[in-house]
């Protein structure tokens, strides 16, 4: 059996109640911010570092929505948290062409990277997370 990966996911919503995306470089795909959860750290520091490391946003408050595990070509453990507290400007990582503020609805529709659309079945019911 494959070791499962390890990853954490943030929902980030702004005042307007817009949800940050994502943009990958390479695969021209959208994600939310995320990744995976390194040794010796949780999935909140995992959560918070990403975020830092991926849009320059510094992460005051956390809570966490819910686990869902996936069995594919890959075994994922993928945490997904909610954030409308942060500090600091979207400044994107070299691994991002751009990134967007969009709302629940547009959030569900998006192209997709492969293995990021973990999120959509919780965004299709947020009102019932946060």
């Amino acid at each position: 059996m494959k070791d499962k990966i390890q990853v954490s996911k943030v929902l980030i919503q702004n005042t307007d109640g817009d949800f940050l995306v994502l943009k990958d470089r390479e695969s021209r795909h959208w994600e939310p911010p995320g990744g995976k959860i390194e040794e010796n750290e949780d999935r909140f520091e995992a959560a918070k570092r990403e975020v830092l490391e991926e849009v320059g946003l510094e992460i005051q408050g956390l809570e966490e929505l819910v686990r869902i595990e996936v069995e594919d070509s890959e075994c994922v453990n993928c945490w997904i948290f909610h954030s409308e507290k942060f500090e600091g400007d979207v400044d994107l990582e070299q691994d991002f062409s751009e990134h967007r503020w969009v709302s629940a609805d547009d959030f569900c529709s998006m192209n997709w990277k492969t293995h990021a659309g973990y999120d959509i079945p919780v965004m299709k019911r947020i009102q019932e997370f946060i």
